[in-house]
């Protein structure tokens, strides 16, 4: 079965002793109720500032980003301007003469 899946013997024993665990599951209740907050929800960095500031909690921001993946929340919210790509074309023909 190992050769199937083109694994190593090793790295089935590993997986199998060391099985996933949720991150930093004491915060999932207060970070669910931060988001629950809004309409749209938060995103990850204000959900950080507010676990910080209220818990207390030391948690960087990609952990927060990382935990709300695992929790499949997803922050509603963009920004007001898209991301705009450079364009060199300019379509006015200001600077242009027509004679």
């Amino acid at each position: 079965m190992l050769a199937c899946a083109e694994l190593k013997r090793s790295t089935y024993y590993y997986a199998l002793a060391h099985p996933p665990r949720p991150t930093r599951p004491e915060l999932w209740e207060a970070a669910a109720e931060i988001f629950s907050r809004t309409a749209n929800g938060c995103g990850h960095r204000q959900i950080a500032m507010c676990l910080r500031a209220e818990e207390g909690a030391v948690i960087a921001d990609k952990t927060v980003l990382k935990m709300m993946r695992e929790m499949g929340i997803r922050c509603g919210i963009r920004r007001e301007t898209a991301y705009h790509r450079h364009n060199s074309y300019k379509a006015s023909s200001a600077g242009r003469s027509r004679t």
